[in-house]
C-alpha cells in the first residue's frame, strides 16, 4: 500500500465491492499514516476494525470446539461411547461443567443397552442395532450441541462480554 498514490488509496476505501475489507483497512492506515484524513475515513477505520476483530472472536470461538462435522463421522463409524467424550471436551472448554457427566453417561448407557440390545435380538434383526445406532449419533449430538453447547452470542452473554456491533 506504500507505493500506491493517495487517489489509489482513496479507490480502494471507495470499492467494497472490488477489495477485501482486509485491503480497505489497509489502505485507510496508509492515508491515516501519510496525513490529516477525513471523517469518513476514520469511521471507515472504525466500523472496518471492529467487523474484523468480531470475525476473529467468532474464529478462536470455534477453534476450540472439536467440529460438529468430525463428531458426526465418529458417531456414525464408531459409537457414541467415542463421541462422548468428544462432546465433554467441547463443553469443559467452554467451561460449562455441569453436562460433562450427563453427556458421558448417557454415551456409557446407549453402549450397555446396544450391548443388551444384541444379546437379547435373533441374528437376523442385528440390522435393527445398525439404524439405531445412526439415529442415536444424530439425536445424541444434537440434543448435546443444543442443550450444553452454546453459540457464540449465548457464550458472550455468559461472560459478560460486550460488543458494540
Amino acid at each position: 500500500m506504500a507505493n500506491k498514490s493517495d487517489a489509489e488509496l482513496t479507490k480502494v476505501i471507495n470499492s467494497p465491492a472490488t477489495f477485501a475489507e482486509e485491503a480497505q483497512l489497509a489502505a485507510a492506515f496508509e492515508l491515516k499514516n501519510r496525513g490529516p484524513i477525513s471523517d469518513d475515513v476514520d469511521q471507515l477505520i472504525a466500523r472496518l476494525s471492529e467487523k474484523l476483530e468480531a470475525a476473529q472472536e467468532v474464529e478462536e470461538f470455534e477453534s476450540k470446539l472439536t467440529s460438529k462435522n468430525t463428531i458426526y463421522l465418529l458417531a456414525f463409524l464408531l459409537t457414541p461411547l467415542v463421541i462422548g467424550p468428544f462432546m465433554a471436551f467441547n463443553i469443559w472448554e467452554l467451561g460449562n461443567r455441569k453436562g460433562i457427566w450427563t453427556v458421558l453417561g448417557l454415551a456409557i448407557l446407549y453402549v450397555i443397552l446396544i450391548v443388551i440390545a444384541l444379546a437379547l435380538l435373533p441374528t437376523d434383526l442385528g440390522w435393527m442395532v445398525g439404524i439405531v445406532h445412526l439415529g442415536y449419533g444424530v439425536f445424541f449430538v444434537e440434543w448435546t450441541w443444543k442443550k450444553y453447547l452454546p453459540t457464540f452470542e449465548d457464550y458472550q452473554r455468559e461472560k459478560g462480554i460486550t460488543t458494540q456491533r
